[in-house]
C-alpha cells in the first residue's frame, strides 16, 4: 500500500459532542515499549481518500475522515488486517470497520466514494492530542450521525452517539494477518472458545479474538453494554460466487443475525450510546488473551 502523505491544518468544525469522565490508561495488553508519544498526523490514500493515521503503541490506524471508519488497522508486524480498497468487493471495498450503518453505509471508510457517493459526509477533527490518548470526533453534515474514538496505547474506544438510521450493528469486514485463511485461523470467545474460521456461529459474547497464522497477536473486539452483545460471525463469500470469490474476508458482527437468517443485512441494535473497543493482545494464548481483553474497560460517560 502506498501512503501519499499530505500535512493540513485542522480547520474542521463540528458539534460538540458530550467528553468522558476520565479516560482510563491500560499497558497490561502490551509488553512493547511505548513510544514517547503517540502521533496522529494526516495520509491520502488512493488519490482522494483523506484520512487521520494514529500511531500508538500497539497499532496504526488509518481512520476514513468522509466515511469515519477504518481503512487499515496494522498491527506491529505490519500486517492489515482490514486492507480496504476502492473496488474489489470482499478483497477491498466491502472491507471495514465499525460500519454501523445499513443500507446507508454510516462509518464505513468507504461511504462517499464509489457506489457510496452521497452529500452527507463526515467532518471529522482532532479534538484531543496527549501523550498517551488521541481523540477523533465525526460527524455528518445533516447532523444524523456522530461518533468519537479514543486512541490509547493499548485500544481504541468508539463512542456512537447518533446514526441516521432506527439500528445499527458494529462490524469487523477485513482479514486477519492480512489474508483470511479460514482452515488456519481462528476466533476466540469467553470460555476459553476457539473455532476456526471455517466455522459460522451466533452468539450472545461481550467480546471476540481473531487470530491469524501469520501474527503472534491477536485483534480483539468488544460490546461495552450487554444490551448490544447479539453477534454472528461468517466467512464472506460463504458460497461460490460467479467468478470463483470464497471465503475472502470476516463478516462478524455485534448485532448481525446469522448468514442464513433471511433478516442477516437487517441490523438488529438499538441501544444508544453504544461503546466498542478494539485492538491487539500480545499474544494468541487464549488464557494471556483472556486477560488482557478483560482489563480493557471504557470510562463512564457524562450526562
Amino acid at each position: 500500500m502506498r501512503w501519499a502523505v499530505v500535512m493540513k491544518a485542522d480547520t474542521t468544525r463540528c458539534a460538540v459532542l458530550p467528553v468522558l469522565l476520565a479516560i482510563p490508561f491500560i499497558f497490561g495488553c502490551s509488553t512493547h515499549p511505548a513510544p514517547k508519544a503517540m502521533q496522529v498526523t494526516e495520509v491520502t490514500l488512493y488519490g482522494d481518500m483523506d484520512c487521520f493515521k494514529i500511531e500508538t503503541a500497539g497499532a496504526i490506524y488509518l481512520y476514513g475522515k468522509r466515511g469515519a471508519g477504518f481503512a487499515s488497522i496494522l498491527d506491529r508486524g505490519g500486517h492489515d488486517w482490514i486492507a480496504y480498497r476502492h473496488g474489489g468487493k470482499a478483497l477491498g471495498e466491502y472491507r471495514g470497520l465499525p460500519k454501523c450503518g445499513q443500507p446507508v453505509k454510516f462509518f464505513h471508510c468507504g461511504y462517499g466514494f464509489g457506489q457510496y457517493t452521497n452529500e452527507n459526509w463526515f467532518t471529522s477533527r482532532v479534538t484531543a492530542r496527549e501523550p498517551r490518548h488521541i481523540r477523533i470526533e465525526s460527524e455528518t453534515r445533516q447532523g444524523d450521525s456522530a461518533c468519537a474514538w479514543d486512541f490509547f496505547p493499548s485500544h481504541a474506544t468508539l463512542t456512537l452517539y447518533r446514526i441516521g438510521a432506527t439500528n445499527f450493528w458494529f462490524l469487523y469486514e477485513g482479514a486477519p494477518g492480512g489474508e483470511l485463511h479460514v482452515n488456519e485461523d481462528f476466533v476466540l470467545r469467553p470460555g476459553n472458545r476457539l473455532t476456526p474460521l471455517s466455522e459460522p456461529w451466533e452468539d450472545n459474547v461481550e467480546w471476540v479474538c481473531f487470530t491469524s497464522h501469520a501474527s503472534t497477536q491477536g485483534f480483539f473486539c468488544i460490546s461495552h453494554e450487554a444490551a448490544n452483545r447479539s453477534a454472528s460471525y461468517v466467512a464472506w463469500p460463504y458460497k461460490p460466487e460467479s467468478d470463483g470469490a470464497l471465503n475472502q474476508m470476516t463478516v462478524f458482527g455485534f448485532g448481525r443475525l446469522p448468514w442464513t437468517d433471511p433478516k442477516q443485512h437487517q441490523p438488529q441494535l438499538r441501544h444508544l450510546p453504544a461503546r466498542f473497543s478494539i485492538g491487539f493482545t500480545e499474544s494468541t494464548n487464549t488464557d494471556a488473551a483472556t486477560e488482557c481483553i478483560k482489563n480493557i474497560r471504557p470510562a463512564k460517560l457524562v450526562d
